[in-house]
């Protein structure tokens, strides 16, 4: 059963121009494939999908980190959309892979950030800033 979302305005006009440009490319998003990975003495954990791809891109071999949202429509039972920010990493063969072990069985599709690494970083920050995590770039749609 969908739990009720409660709606979280974004912290700034920029941040809810960035929520709509998120929202008008949508239909980008793909549902990425779940890899488990490990490193010799490292295996990513459950809740750090930022460092996960960090890490594996800085120590393994032919990832590369790429950063971004998960796209949740409340299956339209909301006045909002929801982007929660993830990270995943890509491979040699240009594959999108989800390394982080997820807890349950929801997929939602990833919508790459389309900014730069940094501006990603101030958009995250700014969301921690007002709303204490980052799984809250929400978007009116009514």
């Amino acid at each position: 059963m969908l739990q009720q979302a409660h709606y979280c305005k974004p912290p700034s006009r920029k941040l809810a121009k960035y929520a709509q440009s998120l929202f008008a490319r949508r239909h980008e998003g793909v549902l990425v494939k779940q890899q488990t990975i490990h490193l010799e003495q490292w295996q990513p954990t459950q809740n750090h999908c930022h460092a996960n791809a960090i890490i594996l891109e800085t120590y393994g071999e032919g990832f590369s980190a790429v950063h971004g949202w998960l796209y949740l429509d409340f299956e339209g039972h909301a006045d909002f959309v929801r982007f929660v920010a993830h990270s995943v990493v890509m491979n040699n063969q240009r594959e999108l892979l989800d390394i982080t072990p997820v807890a349950g069985v929801a997929h939602y599709p990833f919508i790459t950030a389309g900014i730069s690494n940094t501006e990603y970083e101030t958009v995250l920050n700014a969301l921690i800033k007002k709303h204490g995590a980052t799984n809250c770039l929400d978007y009116l749609t009514k």
